[in-house]
């Protein structure tokens, strides 16, 4: 069995003392001028996609970034697949469209500043990362716009649906657009 130095203990008990930074995030928030431009601008960019019904359109915001945006987590689908076919099998029609009705949905929605550290992002929706009663009809029906069809059956621990997520770095980089689970 191997004895620890004390330099050795030492560095183990440095690691063990940087501890994860903490997460703030904010109340919702419906003022996009409360946007950083780059954050503004790459939101605008998909929206403007959406906008043409042609899911091969979302190909200029996705390629902004320098890495690719994350659609589904884990390793679904392997290294290269063409993102846009990957948002294609997503979607209940097999073409685009419900991705693209619910990238706008999602978009239309209050969203979150998430603040870890030094790292800044923007979520939407605001009630996927930071669930808050739902007070009116409008916001209900908020919520279920950003389900995907194949999702509708399903709810997570709180009983609340599966709810699409988009997310942007402060600085314009596009992160993720994916399912809640």
């Amino acid at each position: 069995m191997a004895r620890l130095t004390s330099a050795s203990r030492a560095k183990d008990k440095t690691l063990k003392s940087k501890a994860t930074p903490a997460e703030t995030v904010s109340p919702p928030i419906s003022d996009l001028a409360a946007l950083p431009r780059p954050v503004a601008a790459i939101r605008d960019k998909i929206l403007a996609a959406c906008a043409t019904g042609d899911i091969e359109a979302l190909r200029i915001p996705i390629d902004w970034n320098e890495v690719r945006p994350l659609f589904e987590r884990g390793a679904k689908h392997p290294a290269g697949t063409d993102p846009i076919e990957i948002l294609k099998s997503l979607s209940f029609d097999k073409k685009g469209r419900e991705i693209l009705a619910l990238a706008t949905a999602v978009l239309a929605q209050p969203f979150v500043k998430i603040t870890r550290g030094p790292f800044v992002s923007y979520e939407w929706p605001a009630y996927a990362h930071a669930p808050t009663p739902l007070t009116n009809e409008a916001e209900l029906r908020g919520v279920w716009s950003c389900v995907r069809f194949a999702d509708l059956a399903r709810s997570n621990a709180e009983g609340k649906p599966h709810a699409m997520r988009l997310n942007v770095g402060a600085d314009g980089v596009w992160h993720y657009f994916w399912s809640e689970d």
